[in-house]
Order: structure tokens, then sequence, then C-alpha cells
């Protein structure tokens, strides 16, 4: 109907002024059923299948039905119906050519109309399949976590622990502040998320600086080691065990025992923005073999908490490494 009101629009500025609606109605019921039989039988059936020797076959039919109708509903139909057509014919061959001419006009239409839907829809094909895959990872992940943590009884774990703690206390301080920070450390890495998969941010700070503590009395507090916060954590939230899989990559490949190289922990908030960054001296001597979930799955949480609001930037250098994440939260 756009179309129509498009063509006689034209016509109108023109200077044509009239309309007969009986040869509207004929023609472009013809030029519609040109354009759909074109645009949802031969060229999903046909071309898209790869078919294009039938395609051209079936085509060149299609438009010399077209023709053919069109010359009899011009020539023996229309004017039975109105007396005064006023698209008349000086010859036989002006009218074939027009035919022809307005056949492929409406089967080019069909082309683009057809490639437009084609494309949107496999567009939305791909977007599904994106968000399905998004899922399944994300629903994967969640799995490993869980089959993680079902291997360990928390119950048991952490009365064993509050055991070992009182019988060291009286013995050793040091022993037992150890043992109270590994308490610690489990216990959050055991617990459940607190609203949709994200904790708050204070909770996985302390994680971090209890991972630091309980690795400076591994190494009677010999660690080089800078940690600072900037700005308010205060009531903002992250996905759990991100920020720790970083700074321990950065106690198992790096020196840190280096006064003038010390390892930096940087973590700063400006409104919404999360900053987080370290850089730490590549030891030389054997290294720590890696374990946790790791970097690797690490990406793939923040791409699918994350996705278009985080950036990761690496610095490897010869004698230092570094990381540098930036999270909207």
């Amino acid at each position: 109907m756009l179309y129509i009101i498009y063509e006689h629009s034209i016509s109108i500025i023109a200077g044509q002024q009239q309309i007969n609606y009986g040869e509207v109605i004929l023609n472009f019921s013809l030029y519609a059923l040109l354009f759909y039989v074109n645009a949802l039988l031969l060229l999903p059936l046909l071309y898209a299948k790869g078919r294009y020797i039938w395609y051209g076959l079936f085509l060149i039919v299609l438009l010399l039905v077209f023709c053919s109708t069109k010359y009899f509903l011009n020539i023996v139909v229309l004017p039975i119906l109105t007396n005064e057509p006023l698209h008349s014919f000086a010859s036989g061959k002006l009218f074939w050519s027009q035919a022809l001419y307005r056949g492929v006009y409406f089967t080019s239409l069909s082309f683009g109309y057809w490639f437009a839907v084609h494309a949107i829809q496999l567009e939305r094909q791909k977007r599904l399949q994106e968000q399905k895959l998004r899922v399944a990872e994300h629903n994967l992940m969640q799995s490993e976590i869980t089959f993680l943590r079902s291997q360990i009884n928390p119950h048991f774990l952490f009365n064993t622990l509050n055991f070992l703690y009182a019988q060291a206390y009286p013995h050793s301080e040091e022993t037992a502040k150890g043992i109270l920070l590994l308490s610690n450390i489990m216990r959050y890495a055991l617990k459940d998320e607190e609203h949709e998969g994200k904790v708050m941010l204070e909770s996985e700070l302390k994680h971090l600086e209890n991972y630091i503590a309980i690795n400076q009395l591994r190494f009677d507090n010999k660690l080089q080691v800078h940690y600072e916060v900037l700005g308010s954590v205060q009531f903002m939230m992250i996905i759990p065990l991100v920020l720790i899989t970083f700074v321990e990559n950065c106690f198992k490949h790096g020196d840190l025992s280096d006064p003038q190289n010390p390892l930096v922990i940087r973590l700063q908030m400006v409104e919404n923005r999360l900053s987080f960054f370290t850089h730490n001296k590549k030891r030389t001597g054997p290294k720590e073999k890696t374990t946790g979930i790791g970097l690797v799955n690490t990406q793939k949480r923040l791409e699918l908490a994350y996705a278009n609001r985080y950036t990761l930037a690496v610095q490897d250098e010869p004698e230092f490494f570094s990381y540098k994440l930036v999270i909207e939260l």
C-alpha cells in the first residue's frame, strides 16, 4: 500500500491527476504476486540452498508467466471492467518491453527484501546462539565451582581449624594467627554469593588482606608488599574471587624480596569505576605451580558479568609484570 501511494504521488506531482482504481488493483496485485513468489518461494527454496541453475530457470518461467498474465489482464480483462484505461499501449512491442521492465524491477525489489530479511534472521540467530553460549559457560563455571566446594565438608573443616587454633594459641600466637587466617580464607572461598552472584567489595578486599597476611607469616614478614586502597569501597559489589587471581599470580611468579622493587597492589574507586593494578618484579628462580581457577576462567567470568564494561591490560616486560583491570561496577 505504501508503494502504491508512493508511485501515484509521483504521478500526481507530474500532473497526471486521474487514477483508474481497477487498473491499479489488477496491476499491483500481479506485481505483489511476482514479488512474494520470488521472495518467499524461489529464493529460500532454491537460491538459498545453492540450486542456482534451477533458480534461474524458475525465475525465467515466472517472468514469462507474469508478462503473459499482465497481457491478459490489461488487454482482455481491464477493457471489460473499465471503458477508459489510463495506460493504453500503442504497440505490442511497447507493451512487452514495459511488462518485462516491470517484472525485472519488482523481481529486483524482492531480492533486496529477501536479503534484508535473511540478514536480520541470521543476526537474530547469531545473537541467540551467543546468548545461549554465555548462559552455558556461566552454568558450566558455576557447576565447576559447586563441584569443587562439594569436595570439602565445610562444617568439618572449620571445626577442625577452630580446634587447631585453640590448641596452638597457648604455644605460638604466630601459628594460631596463621590457622585463623587460613580459616577466614577458606570460609570466604566456600561461602555462597550474597546477591546475584556478587559479594561486597569490602569482603573481597578483606580476603586479599588475609591472603597477603598469611603469606607474610610463611616468609617471616620479609615479603616486600605495598598495598593500598584509594577511594570509598562501601556499598560496592563485585563477583567473588576475581581480584585474588591476579594477586596469587604475583606471589607465585614474582620476586617479593627486593625492597627497591616491592609488589605493588593498588585499588582505586572513582564513583562506580574500579581500577585494580598490580606490578611485580619477575622471579628468576623456580616458580610455584599454578593452581586455582586461573586467569583464563577469571577472564571468562569477567566477560559474563561485565561484558563491554571492563578492560584488562597485561604488560609483560623482561624484568617486570603488570596487570591493570578496570571495571564499571
